[in-house]
């Protein structure tokens, strides 16, 4: 038994972004997984977040990127990236449904991952928006973790 957790754990500690699924520590019926997507040369990540909320059947986009002098990392909410005609955002003016928010990833140890995640790389094994979950917030519902809790392509 202990042989098929390890098993569990290598598989998902070696996920790639693009791969991963994670739900919300609390509110299970807050799920997120990650999207290859062409970003173009703005948001480099190529991957593009997806937020669904169970509950209120509300799914939301968000394009990860870095910060700049601040040093943190940033999630952008975007427009639905399966629309017909759908484009990346301008960095600088874009359509943001949902604003900006502040993104902190971490390894299994909750050592703090100094980037965004980006497609190929290893995934985080915890995300945590520190901004969310006020009594507004209708993304995110809860400032909790998100937790890796799956890793397997996704598709359309």
């Amino acid at each position: 038994m202990i042989g098929i957790w390890a098993l569990a754990a290598t598989s998902i500690s070696q996920c790639y972004t693009e791969n991963a699924h994670y739900v919300l520590r609390h509110d299970p019926g807050v799920s997120a997984s990650f999207r290859p997507v062409d970003s173009g040369p703005d948001w480099p990540s190529r991957v593009a977040l997806v937020v669904r909320s169970g509950r209120s059947g509300r799914i939301s986009w968000w394009l990860p990127w870095r910060g700049g002098t601040d040093n943190l990392q940033h999630l952008a909410s975007t427009t639905d990236i399966d629309a017909r005609n759908w484009q990346p955002p301008n960095p600088d003016d874009g359509p943001r449904p949902f604003g900006d928010r502040e993104y902190v990833g971490t390894d299994a140890d909750y050592n703090i991952l100094d980037d965004v995640p980006r497609r190929g790389k290893p995934a985080p094994a915890h995300m945590l928006i520190p901004d969310a979950g006020s009594s507004h917030d209708s993304v995110f519902g809860a400032k909790q973790f998100f937790d890796l809790v799956s890793c397997s392509p996704t598709g359309k």
